[in-house]
């Protein structure tokens, strides 16, 4: 139970941290399912800039279209000795122009969960997204417009989080 409590602790910690508002991005319906998104990924590690603080332990995130537009984000602690719950979260992303965002938020018993907006990037089978520090942003802002600007402007970032795609086996399990 002090596992679960500590990642709940830090994932509050950094969703106030975090740029966060009530509103996507781009609605949900002008969204669509990229497929290189799809699967489980391992958290590598991170670094962070602008003093943000993010403390987490491995885990793993999966990926999973929820429908023709969203996904399911499931977060899980690795550790084999965790009986924790997973973390849900729902998201969509946005491209604008030539970057991509995720516009996540977290599956809780209220409709009035914020988004936190993270750019992110695939590169050979590692996932990079980033989000951005609340405090640094000017306080009035055209979100698309500033996003795209500063899309990986370390004076803004506030952790960048790698993980490598999760693969079981190079053939298809047969089952007997």
């Amino acid at each position: 139970m002090r596992a679960w409590y500590y990642i709940i602790c830090c994932l509050l910690v950094v969703s106030c941290e975090e740029y966060e508002y009530e509103k996507p991005l781009t609605p949900i319906c002008k969204a669509s399912i990229d497929t290189n998104v799809i699967g489980l990924w391992v958290f590598e590690s991170y670094k962070t800039y602008n003093n943000f603080t993010l403390d987490i332990d491995s885990h793993l995130l999966m990926i999973l279209p929820y429908n023709k537009h969203e996904y399911i984000i499931v977060l899980r602690n690795e550790k084999k000795a965790s009986n924790d719950l997973p973390l849900l979260y729902k998201g969509h992303i946005s491209k604008i122009g030539n970057y991509t965002f995720a516009n996540i938020r977290w599956i809780g018993d209220k409709n009035d969960v914020p988004y936190i907006y993270y750019a992110f990037t695939i590169q050979n089978d590692s996932l990079y997204y980033w989000g951005y520090v609340k405090n640094k942003l000017p306080q009035v802002f055209q979100a698309k417009k500033f996003f795209v600007k500063h899309y990986n402007d370390t004076n803004y970032i506030s952790a960048i989080r790698k993980y490598k795609r999760f693969r079981l086996l190079n053939k298809p399990l047969l089952l007997h």
